[in-house]
């Protein structure tokens, strides 16, 4: 292992505490490195802090990458996007756990302050203004979060208790008015939208022939309930024509062709008399579909925003239909998509299905791709550094030290990601929890990164540490 110049080589060293034969390994806990004899003076486990699970960021304040002003432009971008009267497509592209999640939450999180920030409801805040009272407001979030989720009348609970739910969570007469203004102006957005989101995770069904109705299902339920019946009806019509069809699915797609709805209609399949029946009687699909084009050519200035993120995480078929789909659907009036994937892995998929050029295809129905700002290895560190800091707060001088040689010899040759950092920080913290104040924590660190992305020699580690114990 090279060492960097000037510091203490990296080394393993044994524990402080009472261990069995120097170091023996338990495969009863997997986080367990020795078996220490109980005594009065034992320390107890430290509390696991799961500060970075898989959920993407949503504030601005968590942006360690500072890619806030990034989702910023991309938010005003799409709140004044003209062209979305004939349909756009967006398409958001990075390498996998590279924060793209993360980056569409923020996004989403300025174009509703965006449109909180013009309400007619009183001076209207600025962009900044709207942070901090997002800030005083999210002591009480968990409040509204959860009337909604238990599905209770906010209108009734917004006249006769909210003031009193307020006043009791802050300790100042300012701090509530700032999160009152901020709750005043959130409620008017959401009942008076000019961008209203629908977000569609393709991956959680379990096959292709569901894409299609789940797709149309959730933009009629999401979009029906803000513009009235005329819309929601508008695609129930499509849903309707589009469920005769779903038998259809399973066949081969024709989505060379380029058929409405990702090319159901494929010459291969045998219809039964009954199918054929069904589908030759009533409106064409064609006829729903232009039905549903007027009436959304109608909602200008409002404009849906559909979001389908993880189309990376879909196998072959599914990404092909999911494209296919959304290639049909692309050109609906005040309708942008933004689709968010890494190119080369969905390239892959869809080359591996259709056996052509998967980059070429996606250029097709892509209008306007937008690749997230590169990250370095200094980004990485700094997101490293922020959850070390809460993990490991008090470093001596010496650790610090080792913990600067571990990074440059070995932990920046495999964080490459945002989610290559969370991995590692959960399994740092369980596996430090686990094992209270028995392990030096810049070996445990370098240990749980070969156990990541290097199984074979952490298993070497492990039938062979007496020899590498000094």
């Amino acid at each position: 292992m090279p060492e960097a110049e000037g510091v203490a080589p990296l080394r393993l060293r044994p524990f402080q505490g009472s261990c069995h034969k120097g170091l023996r390994f338990k495969y009863q806990r997997r986080y367990s490195w020795c078996t220490t004899k109980k005594n009065s003076n034992h320390s107890e486990p430290r509390p696991t802090h799961m500060r970075h699970s898989d959920r993407p960021i949503s504030l601005p304040d968590d942006d360690v990458l500072g890619r806030s002003e990034f989702a910023l432009a991309l938010a005003r971008s799409i709140d004044q996007l003209s062209v979305a009267r004939d349909g756009f497509v967006i398409g958001l592209i990075g390498a996998w756990g590279s924060g793209k999640s993360s980056v569409v939450e923020l996004t989403l999180r300025y174009l509703k302050h965006i449109e909180m920030s013009r309400a007619d409801i009183g001076a209207a805040p600025s962009l900044l203004e709207l942070d901090e009272m997002s800030r005083r407001f999210s002591r009480v979030e968990p409040i509204t979060q959860a009337l909604i989720a238990e599905n209770r009348d906010v209108d009734l609970w917004d006249r006769n208790h909210r003031d009193a739910e307020f006043r009791k969570a802050f300790d100042s007469e300012e701090d509530t008015e700032f999160a009152l203004n901020y709750w005043r102006l959130k409620r008017f957005v959401e009942n008076n939208p000019k961008n209203i989101v629908v977000r569609f995770s393709p991956w959680l069904f379990p096959g292709k022939a569901e894409l299609a109705s789940a797709l149309i299902s959730d933009l009629a339920r999401a979009i029906g309930e803000k513009l009235g019946s005329d819309v929601r009806e508008a695609f129930a019509s499509v849903l309707s024509r589009l469920s005769q069809a779903v038998p259809l699915a399973g066949a081969a797609t024709d989505v060379v062709t380029g058929g409405a709805f990702g090319g159901f209609f494929s010459a291969s399949v045998d219809l039964s008399d009954r199918l054929a029946k069904r589908l030759t009687t009533g409106p064409t699909l064609e006829g729903v579909r232009d039905r549903l084009r007027y009436t959304l050519r109608a909602l200008e200035p409002k404009k849906i925003i559909v979001v389908v993120d993880d189309l990376d995480r879909l196998t072959p078929p599914e990404a092909v239909e999911m494209v296919s789909l959304l290639k049909g659907l692309g050109d609906l009036p005040n309708v942008v998509y933004v689709l968010c994937y890494d190119e080369e892995r969905l390239s892959a998929l869809i080359g591996t299905a259709l056996q052509l050029d998967g980059i070429e295809y996606l250029q097709k129905i892509i209008q306007y791709p937008v690749h997230l700002p590169p990250l370095d290895t200094t980004d990485i560190s700094r997101l490293l550094e922020v959850d070390l800091q809460e993990l490991i707060p008090a470093l001596q001088p010496n650790d610090q030290t080792r913990l600067s040689a571990a990074w440059f010899s070995i932990l920046r040759r495999y964080l490459l990601t945002p989610r290559d950092v969370r991995r590692l920080m959960n399994a740092f913290s369980v596996a430090s929890a686990g094992l209270g104040d028995h392990t030096d924590p810049i070996d445990l660190l370098i240990l749980e990164t070969i156990r990541i992305h290097e199984p074979s020699i952490y298993h070497w580690f492990r039938q062979n540490l007496d020899q590498l114990v000094v």
